[in-house]
């Protein structure tokens, strides 16, 4: 008789094992461990009026987020850093999530995407992850021509939302 290791699946893992139609502990990784809540990822999309920015999270409670607009090119890290981020725009919007981490409780990664990508979307140019330390990620966005936005909160899964129009 062939044994299995059954893991006891909770919120966005029992989703995506639903989703997926199986349990098996190969299929779905077990969900990460922070402080607050995890940064695990970004989504992108462009639809007929606005592109969409999906930032997903763990479980937990929803952070809060501050927005702060800007012409100048984004950097890595804090301010004053020297390293451009390799994202090019009109303008830039960056969006600070708090409390929320990007590494669990043993200093791994949560966040899966990658750091930076570039987009041909009509108002959307770029997304990064451009600065992530203990409870404080923030992300930038590279605009085009047009910067009017909207950022929600969505649950069940968790993420944060930032519609950019075009």
């Amino acid at each position: 008789m062939r044994k299995t290791a059954i893991a006891t699946l909770t919120g966005s893992a029992a989703l995506a094992a639903t989703l997926l139609g199986t349990t098996s502990a190969a299929a779905v990784a077990a969900a990460p461990t922070c402080a607050h809540i995890c940064v695990l990822g970004v989504r992108t999309a462009t639809h007929d009026t606005y592109d969409r920015v999906v930032i997903d999270l763990g479980e937990g409670t929803v952070p809060g987020w501050t927005t702060s607009e800007q012409t100048t090119p984004l950097y890595w890290g804090e301010e004053g850093s020297q390293t451009q981020v390799p994202i090019q725009g009109d303008s830039y919007l960056k969006v600070t999530l708090m409390p929320a981490e990007a590494f669990d409780a043993n200093y791994q990664s949560t966040y899966t995407s990658p750091r930076s990508q570039s987009f041909g979307y009509p108002s959307l140019k770029g997304q990064a992850l451009v600065y992530s330390f203990e409870d404080s990620n923030t992300f930038g966005l590279a605009l085009g021509p047009h910067t009017s936005y909207k950022v929600f909160k969505l649950t069940a899964p968790n993420r944060i939302v930032i519609d950019v129009n075009h």
